[in-house]
């Protein structure tokens, strides 16, 4: 079956499908059974849901919560994924690093704080992720 491309906006249904069956049913990371089609860059920050297969990555369970708390980079769940063409918000740079959850990233791995910057599933993933202390106000 032919996969649609990286940066065509699918259903919800057709994403989780799409994005399972690039990574035959597994996680892009270890050999486990893939339980979850995450979004790379949160799809809060996408008008349209984000449901593209450009921001799509099989992952289980310990994969997941390491992609939530950018323990895993954006970076390098595309390249687990084979992502060939990342999908960005309307607004975002291309020329830019981001993290999961739209915050730019600095060196030292500073994070200016995105549109997201007050929301709770956000900052609780970065504190599970021991990196909330390194998110800076924007325009601080």
């Amino acid at each position: 079956m032919k996969l649609p491309h990286d940066t065509v906006l699918l259903s919800r249904e057709n994403f989780k499908r799409y994005v399972f069956l690039r990574a035959g049913g597994r996680c892009v990371f270890c050999p486990a059974p893939a339980v979850d089609a995450h979004h790379i860059i949160e799809r809060k920050l996408f008008a349209d849901g984000g449901y593209y297969l450009g921001n799509g990555a099989a992952v289980c369970d310990a994969h997941h919560w390491q992609c939530e708390t950018t323990e895993l980079s954006v970076a390098d769940v595309r390249a687990a994924a084979g992502i060939q063409s990342p999908v960005l918000p309307a607004g975002f740079d291309a020329c830019k690093t981001y993290d999961k959850w739209g915050n730019e990233l600095h060196e030292g791995g500073f994070r200016v704080a995105g549109p997201l910057a007050e929301d709770e599933g956000m900052l609780k993933a970065l504190t599970r992720g021991r990196v909330r202390h390194l998110l800076i106000p924007a325009g601080a």
